[in-house]
C-alpha cells in the first residue's frame, strides 16, 4: 500500500474517533442499570463513585464533574464499596434505563444499618425530580422509608434517570446497594427477620437461663455470661440499626455512640467471663493483672474520646481491641485446657467459632472474600454457636461440681479405715428399711457387734496393728452378711448391722455365724498369734419399739448383756407383744 494512502486512512480514522467523542452522549461514561434488574444481592459494582476528598460537594458540582471530568469517576472492584473507618463521604452515580412505555416501580436499598446519612437525588436531564434522606443522624420518623436501612422507592418512567447517592458515616464505609422490585425487597426483609429472630431468640433464651442460675446459686460466672450475651445483643442491635428502630427511634446522639460503647462492653464482659470461668486469677495471676490493666487503659481513653466527641477515634480504638480480644480469649482457652480444665474445651471451641465468624465477616466486608449475606452474617452465626458452647461449658462445670459434691458426700458417709458405711451413711438406709417394715407390718432386726478386749491389742501391739485387725474384721463381717443386709462401723471397735425382713430367730443365726467366723480368725504379729472374739446384741422391731432409735438402744442393751455374761456370745431379746425395753430380762 502506498505510504500516502496509509497516511490518509490513519488521518481519517483519527478524525472519525474525534467526531465520535465530540458527539458522545453526555452520560456515556456513567454506568447504566436496566430497570428490569431485580436482584437481592448487591449491585454496587454497577455504580461509579466520587470521593469528597477536598470538602463537601453539591449536587450541581457532582453533575458537573461527572459530565466534564468523567475520568475522576471510580469503579468498585467488587460487589460492595469498602472505604474503611473515618473515610470521607462518597457519591455513587448510575443511570437507570427504562425502555418501556409504562412506569416501573423499583427500590434502592443500602443494606447496612450503621450509615450516618444517605441522600438520594434523581435527575431527568437537568431537572432534579426527587430527593430523599435517611441515616442514623435522623430520627426514624424523619427518614425515607422509616426503617433501619437507606431505602428509596421510585416509579421510573421511559428514558434515562440518573441516580446520585451520597453516603456519609464515621463507622466503616461499607456500601452494599441493591436494586430490585418491592416484592423482592420484602422477601429479603422477611429472610433477615427470620435470621435475626432465630439468633436473638437463641441468645436471649441462654441469657435468661443463666441469669436465673445466677439468681439461684449466686455464682459470678453466670452473671458474667449474662452480661457477655447481653452486650452482644446490644452491640448487634446498635450496629444493625434494629435498636434505634425498636428502642430509641429519636435518640440520634445515642445511636452515634452506642456501637463503640457496646463493643467495649461486649469485649470487657467477655474477658470478665473468661477470666472467672477459667480461673485465670488463680492459675495465671500475671495475665489476670495484665488484662485488668489493659481494660482500664482502654476505658480511660474511650471516656476521653467520649468527652471530646471524637466518634471516629473511638471506633478506631474499639476496632483495634477486637483482634487483641480474640487472641486473649483463644490464649486463655488453650492455656486452661492444657492445664487440665475439662470445661475449657467447650470454651475454646466456642471462642474459635466466634473468632472464625468475625474473621469471615471482616474478610467479606473488606473484599478479601466474595461478599455474600451468609459471609456478612457469619459473626452472628459464630456468636450463636459460641453462646451454645459456653452454656455447655457451664453445664460441664456444674456436672464436675456435682460429681465432686457427690464424691465428697460419699466420702463423708464412708468410714475411711474399713470402707464400710459410717453412722452418717448407715442411718438413712436403715431408716428407709424401718419405714418399709412399718408399712408392710414386717420385721427388721438390728445387731450391734463389739470386739472383746480390743484395747489390749492396741496397747500391746500398737494402733497400726489395731487398725489392721479392724480392717480384717470388717472384711469378715462383709463376707458373712447376706445380700440385703446393711453393715456399718458404729464407732471405735463397734459395728452395726441392719437385717431387713428378718425375724429375731433368723437374726440370731446370722449373727452367730458372724461370731464363729471372727472367733476362728487368727492374725500373726511379731511371732505371736492374735485372736479376736466379738460380743453381739440383737433386737427385733416386733416389740414395743416406736422408732429405729429405740431398736438401736435395745440392741445396745443386749450387747451390754452379752458383755456382762462372759463375752464372745450373741444375746437377742424382745419378742412380739413382749416386755417393754425398760424391763427386758437381764
Amino acid at each position: 500500500m502506498p505510504p500516502d494512502t496509509l497516511g490518509c486512512r490513519c488521518l481519517f480514522c483519527f478524525l472519525l474517533l474525534a467526531l465520535m467523542l465530540a458527539v458522545r452522549p453526555v452520560w456515556a461514561d456513567v454506568p447504566r442499570i436496566d430497570v428490569s434488574a431485580d436482584s437481592r444481592t448487591s449491585v454496587t459494582h454497577r455504580f461509579a463513585y466520587l470521593i469528597e476528598s477536598e470538602g463537601p460537594l453539591t449536587v450541581g458540582q457532582v453533575v458537573k464533574q461527572v459530565d466534564q471530568r468523567p475520568e475522576k469517576l471510580l469503579r468498585p472492584d467488587r460487589s460492595i464499596l469498602v472505604q474503611g473507618i473515618g473515610s470521607p463521604p462518597v457519591w455513587l452515580v448510575a443511570d437507570v434505563e427504562q425502555p418501556h412505555p409504562d412506569p416501573v416501580l423499583r427500590r434502592i436499598v443500602l443494606g447496612i444499618g450503621w450509615l450516618d446519612r444517605v441522600d438520594m437525588y434523581l435527575l431527568r436531564g437537568d431537572s432534579l425530580i426527587a430527593v430523599a434522606t435517611t441515616g442514623d443522624r435522623l430520627p426514624v420518623q424523619q427518614r425515607s422509608g422509616q426503617n433501619r436501612f437507606g431505602q428509596f422507592d421510585h416509579w421510573y418512567e421511559t428514558g434515562v434517570t440518573r441516580v446520585l447517592l451520597r453516603v456519609e458515616t464515621a463507622d466503616p464505609m461499607v456500601v452494599p446497594v441493591s436494586f430490585s422490585s418491592v416484592e423482592t425487597s420484602h422477601a429479603q426483609g422477611l429472610h433477615d427477620a427470620i435470621f435475626y429472630s432465630f439468633i436473638y431468640g437463641v441468645v436471649t433464651a441462654l441469657l435468661l437461663y443463666n441469669f436465673l442460675l445466677f439468681v439461684g446459686i449466686r455464682q459470678r460466672r453466670y452473671l458474667f455470661y449474662t452480661l457477655y450475651m447481653g452486650a452482644f445483643l446490644a452491640m448487634n442491635l446498635s450496629y444493625t440499626g434494629l435498636g434505634m428502630v425498636a428502642f430509641w427511634p429519636g435518640a440520634v446522639l445515642w445511636q452515634q455512640w452506642a456501637p463503640p460503647l457496646f463493643m467495649f462492653c461486649f469485649m470487657f464482659s467477655g474477658l470478665a467471663f473468661a477470666t472467672n470461668f477459667l480461673r485465670i486469677a488463680r492459675f495465671r495471676p500475671g495475665l489476670y493483672r495484665a488484662i485488668r490493666t489493659l481494660c482500664l487503659a482502654y476505658l480511660i481513653v474511650f471516656l476521653v474520646m467520649l468527652v471530646a466527641n471524637q466518634q471516629s477515634a473511638a471506633l478506631l480504638l474499639a476496632f483495634s481491641l477486637v483482634p487483641l480480644f480474640s487472641v486473649l480469649m483463644l490464649y486463655m482457652g488453650v492455656s486452661s485446657w492444657r492445664a487440665g480444665n475439662r470445661a475449657a474445651r467447650y470454651f475454646l471451641l466456642g471462642t474459635l467459632a466466634s473468632t472464625v465468624g468475625a474473621s469471615v465477616t471482616g474478610f467479606s466486608v473488606w473484599g478479601v472474600l466474595p461478599f455474600t449475606w451468609v459471609g456478612f452474617r457469619a459473626v452472628d452465626i459464630g456468636m450463636a454457636i459460641d453462646a451454645v458452647l459456653l452454656v455447655l461449658a457451664l453445664a460441664d462445670l456444674v456436672r464436675q461440681y456435682q460429681e465432686a459434691r457427690q464424691k465428697a458426700e460419699h466420702q463423708a458417709q464412708v468410714d475411711p479405715l474399713t470402707g464400710l458405711n459410717n453412722r452418717r451413711g448407715f442411718l438413712p438406709i436403715a431408716r428407709s428399711f424401718w419405714s418399709l417394715a412399718e408399712r408392710q407390718e414386717g420385721d427388721i432386726c438390728i445387731a450391734i457387734l463389739d470386739l472383746d478386749h480390743f484395747k489390749e491389742i492396741n496397747d500391746q501391739y500398737g494402733h497400726n496393728t489395731g487398725d489392721a485387725v479392724l480392717r480384717r474384721i470388717a472384711a469378715i463381717l462383709n463376707e458373712s452378711k447376706r445380700n440385703g443386709d446393711i453393715l456399718g462401723r458404729w464407732g471405735g471397735e463397734e459395728f452395726i448391722v441392719a437385717l431387713p425382713d428378718t425375724t429375731l430367730d433368723e437374726a440370731h443365726r446370722v449373727t452367730e455365724r458372724f461370731r464363729r467366723r471372727v472367733e476362728t480368725w487368727v492374725m500373726r504379729e511379731r511371732g505371736a498369734e492374735i485372736r479376736v472374739t466379738v460380743s453381739i446384741g440383737v433386737a427385733s422391731r416386733l416389740t414395743w419399739h416406736q422408732s429405729l432409735n429405740d431398736l438401736i438402744v435395745v440392741a445396745d442393751r443386749q450387747l451390754y448383756r452379752a458383755k456382762s455374761t462372759g463375752r464372745n456370745r450373741v444375746c437377742a431379746g424382745g419378742e412380739r407383744h413382749g416386755l417393754s425395753p425398760g424391763s427386758l430380762p437381764s
